[in-house]
């Protein structure tokens, strides 16, 4: 039935990430005697409070039509630095300062080379992520065999109530950034840049300003999921972070992001890393082997991106609105 100019309506599709989540979930339930405990569904959630400090900033990049696929190296590149930077009898605090500063700089790189040079920031992040992937490498062959220090290993590991504290974390973190994300208008105006970054800067938005921000902000928050993954495992890995860029791109899209910018939620993006947790592990009480799990995730990926583009080209025929409300905007130059 078509549905007139002005009509209210739902958008279903906000809610098929979420749906499609629950229906796995049971599913599981009733194929697998372990899914429902409670020390599984902590565990999954455990795993994705830590996968959910590069979704952050994966999410707010995606909205403004970009994204950085060096947050994998990221992750590894930080929580090495930390152990490295203890192993040489540094105190913990000043190791977590540096480590995060200098994620930090590499995500204000890549911002600054978009920004600056309007290269595709798929292509300035594939080249950062095979860098940053170097570095850390180099730092895994220098502590290779070495146990990370108690003090860095006690950080993911603190609990309230039986419940690992960045699990809550992320509860809080989701629920606040979310409003923040439909709410106040300098989060709005990502959304404005995706739309049409020339409407935007012509209605004063500092596009180019927010994007190197927002690219800083993403290798800042990938740093700290770096640390927390490395204070998991207790030692350095060379595998840490591999493919982590697509599995965050596939939840992302599956909550409702695209491709061509303009969209994107949070809190659905933490729904479909969940999905994606709740597929591992169902492959994995199944009996799955690795090498096809990573299949599976490959495949929800070609038709995650396939949808969304197949979308996008039938939201191109009705046209998206350059209208830009001036509760939104700030005055000041152009960026």
């Amino acid at each position: 039935m078509a549905i007139k100019s002005g009509q209210a309506r739902v958008n279903f599709s906000s809610f098929t990430i979420i749906i499609l989540t629950l229906a796995l979930g049971t599913a599981l339930t009733f194929t697998s005697e372990t899914f429902l405990s409670v020390n599984n569904i902590i565990s999954i959630l455990y795993g994705v409070s830590i996968t959910f400090w590069g979704t952050i900033g994966f999410v707010y990049l995606m909205i403004m039509g970009e994204m950085d696929l060096s947050v994998g190296s990221v992750y590894a590149f930080s929580g090495m630095m930390v152990g490295l930077l203890m192993r040489n009898h540094w105190p913990l605090l000043p190791a977590l300062v540096i480590a995060l500063g200098l994620s930090a700089g590499i995500g204000f790189i890549n911002g600054f080379l978009v920004v600056r040079f309007k290269v595709p920031s798929m292509m300035i992040t594939l080249g950062t992520m095979a860098a940053v992937r170097g570095l850390a490498n180099l730092l895994c062959t220098w502590l290779y065999g070495y146990p990370y220090p108690p003090a860095y290993e006690a950080l993911a590991r603190q609990r309230i109530g039986g419940i690992q504290l960045t699990t809550l974390v992320m509860i809080v973190a989701v629920i606040v950034l979310e409003i923040l994300l439909k709410k106040a208008s300098v989060f709005k105006q990502m959304y404005y840049v995706g739309e049409n970054i020339e409407t935007a800067r012509i209605y004063g938005i500092r596009a180019g300003r927010q994007k190197i921000a927002i690219f800083t902000i993403m290798s800042f928050l990938a740093g700290i999921g770096g640390i927390l993954v490395g204070s998991r495992l207790r030692f350095a890995d060379s595998t840490i972070g591999n493919g982590h860029e697509f599995t965050i791109l596939t939840a992302v899209v599956l909550g409702g992001a695209s491709l061509s910018g303009g969209k994107g939620s949070l809190l659905r993006s933490v729904v479909g890393l969940i999905f994606l947790a709740t597929i591992t592990t169902g492959m994995i009480v199944h009996n799955i082997e690795p090498l096809i799990q990573q299949l599976i995730v490959g495949i929800i990926l070609i038709i995650t991106v396939f949808i969304d583009t197949r979308m996008g080209k039938v939201g191109e025929g009705f046209g998206r609105s350059s209208r830009i409300p001036r509760s939104a905007v700030r005055s000041g130059g152009l960026a």
